[in-house]
């Protein structure tokens, strides 16, 4: 496995208490003109280029009647208006999966705190700034959006820092009506707050994983730190942080280019030493996990390491699968496929009770259902047939439920009840109003 140089996934903060809107920050990242019904100001970033996707989760009106809405809800003046995710994408990722991995992500942030979410996807930058925006002048055509897309994946003309702002409340949002309910304090929490943030970044990094599999990628991205990993035994020890650079110190970086004559900035040049410092620490490392590997090989260590982790994961196993069987349904919380990952369930998050059931069933792997450590089957153990469970999961099961009351992963899942759209000629009929008669078009 390679670490993907696309694991980054800060969250920051909207707050009046910095001087900052929401609506302006939303105008900006949407490239579009919003005004600011608080304060009475208009943007407008229309011209900027950049733009690839947007939309929104959890909200039936406008991205400037969102933030509008949300800036309305807070009467503080230090007030915290908005929360932003701002992920970056692997290249390696075709636009469209891009796309559905935000908005898929940006559901599970809809359903996990109930907040409206405003998603945008950005382009990278072009090395050739007169030439990016030739691109982005002519893309509006098929053949140009063609020729803007191939360009933007060309590691000679962008950087292919595809990214993503992933916008959403500070409160609660009824999607229904479009009402602000209670602050998500979680967040905010000094002892909550970090483990929620863990959350949601463990979230992004599977997702961001399981799209770079789809795609034939053997690279994923790991959001946790370098001392996290060095002390996991995933990364050497050592590794420096990289100083995000900003905006103006990565334009002045691009404009010397490969000028000697230019002058790099203090921080450019100094990211550009502790990047040679890691990526030496990282051979090193790699080429003595490698000798040990082949070591371990030799002396016949290494079979027996696989053969003790084999069993260990069995019994393992089998002692979740017995205490499925003899639990309860309350006793067991839903998203079972998080306490249980070895359970082959399909891709739906939201399964429970019979999930476990099934999985504790299956015999592949274990052989215990035969041992003498399995439980006995009797009046209080549970089955699938049990008429007091009701099944939540008809994928597995085929049960006769309500399509409403399932809950389903937008990014994966497949409506099998899906009709193509009818495409027959409709006769509109209305009436003129200057004359009295009624006329067909």
């Amino acid at each position: 496995m390679n670490l993907h140089p696309a694991s980054h996934c800060p969250l920051l903060v909207i707050s009046r208490a910095d001087g900052r809107s929401s609506v302006a920050a939303a105008a900006y990242a949407a490239r579009t003109s919003m005004t600011d019904n608080r304060t009475g100001l208009s943007y407008s970033y229309r011209s900027v280029t950049g733009l690839l996707n947007t939309g929104l989760i959890g909200w039936r009106g406008t991205a400037e009647e969102l933030w509008n809405a949300a800036e309305g809800a807070e009467v503080r003046g230090n007030a915290r208006v908005a929360r932003e995710l701002r992920p970056a994408l692997p290249a390696e990722l075709p636009l469209n999966e891009q796309y559905r991995l935000v908005k898929g992500f940006s559901c599970w942030l809809r359903d996990e705190f109930g907040v409206a979410v405003h998603h945008i996807v950005h382009a990278p930058t072009f090395v050739n700034a007169s030439e990016g925006r030739r691109l982005w002048r002519d893309c509006h055509s098929a053949e140009g959006r063609k020729e803007l897309e191939v360009a933007l994946f060309d590691p000679n003309m962008t950087n292919r820092n595809f990214h993503a702002h992933i916008r959403f409340t500070t409160r609660e949002v009824d999607s229904e009506c479009g009402t602000f309910g209670i602050k998500t304090r979680d967040l905010d929490d000094k002892v909550v707050g970090p483990k929620m943030l863990l959350k949601i970044r463990a979230e992004w990094e599977r997702r961001t994983n399981q799209a770079l599999t789809r795609n034939g990628s053997d690279a994923r991205i790991d959001l946790r730190s370098y001392t996290a990993m060095a002390e996991a035994g995933d990364a050497p020890k050592g590794l420096e942080p990289q100083r995000h650079l900003g905006p103006r110190t990565t334009q002045k970086t691009r404009m010397a280019g490969e000028d000697v004559t230019e002058r790099l900035p203090l921080a450019s040049l100094n990211r550009g030493l502790i990047r040679a410092r890691n990526d030496e620490r990282w051979h090193n490392w790699m080429m003595l996990r490698a000798l040990e590997r082949e070591k371990a090989r030799l002396s016949g260590l290494s079979e027996k390491i696989a053969a003790d982790r084999e069993s260990a994961r069995k019994a393992t196993a089998k002692d979740k699968k017995c205490s499925v069987l003899k639990s309860r349904p309350k006793e067991v919380a839903p998203g079972v496929c998080n306490i249980y990952p070895e359970a082959e369930t399909p891709a739906d998050p939201f399964h429970g009770y019979e999930a476990a059931i099934a999985w504790a069933q299956s015999t592949a792997d274990s052989g215990y259902e035969n041992s003498k450590d399995a439980p006995a089957k009797s009046d209080n153990s549970v089955s699938l047939n049990d008429r007091n469970i009701r099944p939540t999961n008809s994928y597995l099961y085929g049960s006769e439920m309500d399509e409403f009351d399932r809950r389903i992963d937008p990014e994966t899942y497949d409506n099998p009840d899906t009709v193509p759209a009818l495409r027959a000629p409709m006769r509109i009929v209305r009436k003129d109003h200057t004359r009295g008669r009624v006329r067909g078009s």
